[in-house]
């Protein structure tokens, strides 16, 4: 039977459900009865089985509008506040580098192409290390991105590279200004060389053939999609109940990630994801994921339980040589501009004849620099002296002046627990965290240790003549009162401070501060740094690849 549409349907039935025979119908000419009334009719209508129907339509559609406002919202935002925009060149130094052209280089490297014969293209051979350490200090991850490139080069695979991923903290710009979360800087900013998709250097052209080049994580989506890859995790390799790497020195730790990355038996044998997916005959895409936070704090393949330990030492002849960490490793172009910007610091204090020979001259090779950690590094030695620990990574290298042995921890005490005696404790801070009168007495040291062991022995006045100081203090009043120690005592005629002084001409130099800092440091003729920091030993790292004499590098 035809049913009636909704405006002809309900009048007498709602009338009759209204108002049962029994009850006695309002006034109609009643305005506020009249308008319960229908109040009630609606109710009634919405009761019935095709009002709900109606009504479910009218929610569907609301719904749909919602949504639509929803996503319209997040694309537009427009209650947003509209970030300033950036200039093309990244000059304004009030907001983040876009890094427009260098982004540019790297997805158009020309090893970013299927069609390559292997070992690169389609069928080549590549290794991401998920597992990397990300968000951290960028020192911690370039200690691991290197050894790690080293590795993919022993396994003859290209080395997967992603952008550096900031701790939060340490990023230059407030959140306001932030275009993205976490803040990133392309890898190819701060570095150069083989480990950023750069030629090999150093090798034959048969090795070259060998040993596949970099690739930037945006490419390895396309050539190693899911579904090719094979992978591992690092709780499948490091327990002390599997392969346990935690006993083994750097060496042992390296060639048994090799074999995995060369022998597919053992790696499928060791691995504990299924890897169905996989073509049999796949090799090309190996993958190593990180261990859960919980069942490892560091699960990285190289972690800080080897860096921060002597396990790591037996590797330094073999890393020093690799082309990832010697002849093709190069500062990058970012951080040579920012390096160029200050060079006039350094030659200053010159008279003007002098600074026209000085234009023939590296005014760094009258420069002694050192590296004074202040702020967040007071809680850092504490910790340190809790768990009695060792200098880190090649700062423990043992032909390298300075060198440190832990003192016996309270037999008594666990480490950790905040035990250890005063008296280690004081050692630790002297070495870590030393003042003002004890950072004099090194330097000077350093300074007549270099020049005796340099035959330049001074005659009429020291050769060094300048100090570079890398610190993240600011307090103007303490580098002031250090600066004028340095002057008056000790006769320096030039001290630069690195807070202060250094300045940076566009967003890109200032992103990449630390690496300007460092590549003065490694250029300087002698270094006094930190033994227990890993800015201090990737700065060492380099300068010992240069070639630079042990007693140039000191200890406080």
């Amino acid at each position: 039977m035809h049913r009636l549409s909704y405006h002809e349907e309900n009048s007498e039935d709602t009338e009759a459900l209204l108002h049962p025979p029994d009850v006695p119908k309002p006034h109609r000419h009643s305005r506020h009865v009249r308008n319960r009334s229908h109040v009630n009719q609606a109710i009634a209508l919405l009761c019935s089985g095709s009002r709900r129907r109606v009504l479910l339509k009218i929610l569907t559609a609301l719904t749909s509008l919602l949504f639509i406002f929803v996503v319209l919202a997040a694309i537009f935002r427009p209650w947003a506040t509209i970030l300033p925009r950036q200039t093309p060149n990244d000059t304004n130094t009030s907001l983040p580098p876009r890094y427009t052209a260098i982004r540019k280089h790297t997805a158009s490297l020309p090893q970013h192409n299927i069609s390559l014969p292997p070992p690169e293209g389609h069928n080549g051979r590549y290794i991401k290390f998920t597992s990397q350490i990300s968000q951290l200090g960028w020192n911690n991850v370039l200690n691991e991105v290197l050894l790690n490139a080293h590795l993919a080069y022993r396994a003859k695979r290209a080395y997967v590279f992603g952008d550096y991923d900031w701790k939060k903290e340490y990023f230059p710009w407030p959140e306001n200004v932030r275009f993205e979360d976490p803040p990133r800087t392309p890898l190819g900013a701060l570095l150069g060389g083989p480990v950023v998709g750069d030629p090999w250097v150093g090798l034959n052209e048969s090795e070259v053939r060998e040993h596949p080049r970099s690739v930037n994580i945006d490419f390895w989506e396309v050539v190693c999609p899911p579904n090719r890859r094979r992978v591992i995790k690092t709780s499948d390799v490091k327990p002390w109940h599997k392969l346990n790497t935690y006993d083994k020195s750097g060496s042992e730790t390296l060639e048994l990630w090799l074999k995995l990355l060369t022998d597919p038996a053992f790696f499928l044998a060791t691995s504990s994801v299924p890897n169905l997916e996989v073509d049999e005959d796949d090799w090309s895409c190996v993958e190593i994921l990180p261990a859960p936070r919980e069942e490892d704090s560091f699960p990285q393949v190289f972690d800080l339980w080897l860096w921060g330990c002597e396990r790591i030492l037996d590797l330094w002849d073999e890393f020093k040589a690799s082309p990832i960490s010697s002849l093709g490793l190069r500062t990058g172009s970012v951080v040579l501009r920012g390096v160029e910007r200050n060079m006039g610091l350094f030659t200053r204090h010159r008279r003007t004849h002098e600074v026209r020979r000085a234009r023939e001259e590296d005014p760094m090779e009258r420069t002694l620099a050192i590296h004074i950690r202040r702020g967040d590094f007071v809680q850092a030695c504490q910790d340190l002296a809790d768990w009695n620990s060792t200098y880190y990574s090649w700062n423990q290298l043992p032909f390298l002046p300075d060198h440190f042995v832990p003192p016996p921890y309270p037999p008594d005490k666990e480490r950790g627990t905040n035990n250890n005696s005063p008296e280690n404790v004081a050692t630790y801070l002297g070495h870590c965290l030393p003042d003002d009168d004890a950072i004099a007495r090194k330097v000077e040291q350093a300074r007549l240790d270099w020049e005796a062991a340099t035959n330049r022995t001074p005659t009429a006045g020291h050769f060094l003549d300048t100090i570079f100081l890398l610190t993240n203090e600011r307090d103007p009043v303490w580098l002031g009162k250090l600066k004028s120690h340095f002057m008056d005592a000790g006769g320096w005629k030039n001290v630069v401070v690195s807070s202060l002084e250094v300045v940076y001409g566009d967003a890109q130099e200032l992103d990449v501060g630390m690496a300007v800092d460092m590549e003065l440091a490694r250029r300087a003729a002698v270094f006094v740094g930190n033994g227990f920091s890993s800015f201090t030993s990737n700065i060492l790292h380099r300068r010992l690849v240069d070639e630079k004499i042990p007693i140039s590098n000191r200890f406080f």
